[in-house]
């Protein structure tokens, strides 16, 4: 059932695109309805693996401080390389949608329309509907895959082994984040838009592809990335568990 209103929802916002050729914010709101009915769609063992488990401080701080930076990195660091300033001291917050593209262009709409722009001392901020749902994907990976590293290296100061076995998986949650990296990425892109005809590389750092690459691509690899870290650190964490149960029995106290 949940899976069959998810998919509702995502067709639902359809009608989304075609209200909005006459009313653009409300065909743009409709459209959420794709993010909501995709969060349905997500099985549930993923959030078994992510937010049904003990959280510590370990998790919370680092689901904040991911999210945050997240939200901070799509929304206003590449808002200044697009050169979004104004040259006034405002405060102010507003929606904006995007115009209604041809139909083939539907995924990249829903993707950044709505966005809610926040204006801070003439600094701009967007945050959009892709990267807010992407970014709570990442935090939760982030923060279980953090709470399962904690408990990995409690495990391993029981057994007094070396907590230096710990560096796999972190290197794991390193490489996880990679949607940093989009941050230098897209500098070279902008800055490839502007002199593509001077070499024969940068007219391809300049394309299309390579953009969605670097705002699509490297967060969606990120997520997979660190989904695939998280059920390696279980397996390790359950085995040692298991192992020391079994301790337990062999020498009752």
């Amino acid at each position: 059932m949940k899976r069959v209103i998810g998919i509702f929802l995502c067709l639902f916002s359809l009608i989304g695109y075609f209200v909005s050729f006459h009313y653009l914010l409300l065909g743009s709101t409709i459209t959420l309805t794709f993010w909501l009915g995709l969060w349905l769609l997500i099985p549930k063992k993923f959030f078994d693996l992510t937010w049904n488990i003990k959280k510590g401080r370990g998790y919370w701080i680092s689901f904040s401080l991911y999210l945050l930076f997240h939200l901070l990195l799509y929304g206003f660091f590449y808002y200044i390389i697009l050169g979004a300033f104004i040259y006034l001291p405002i405060y102010n917050i507003y929606v904006d949608a995007s115009i209604t593209p041809p139909i083939q262009y539907f995924l990249y709409w829903i993707a950044n329309s709505p966005a809610i722009g926040i204006i801070i001392a003439g600094y701009e901020m967007g945050i959009f509907p892709f990267t807010t749902f992407i970014g709570i994907l990442l935090a939760l990976l982030i923060g279980a895959n953090i709470e399962k590293i904690l408990k990995l290296k409690n495990l391993l100061n029981a057994y007094k082994r070396s907590t230096a076995l710990i560096a796999i998986p972190t290197l794991g949650v390193v490489s996880g984040t990679s949607c940093c990296l989009s941050l230098p990425s897209l500098i070279i892109y902008f800055v490839a838009l502007d002199i593509g005809i001077i070499s024969s590389v940068l007219p391809i750092l300049a394309s299309p592809i390579y953009f969605g690459f670097v705002w699509y691509g490297l967060p969606i690899s990120s997520v997979l990335i660190l989904l695939f870290n998280l059920k390696d650190l279980n397996k390790v964490v359950n085995k040692l568990e298991s192992s020391k149960c079994e301790i337990r029995k062999e020498n009752p106290s």
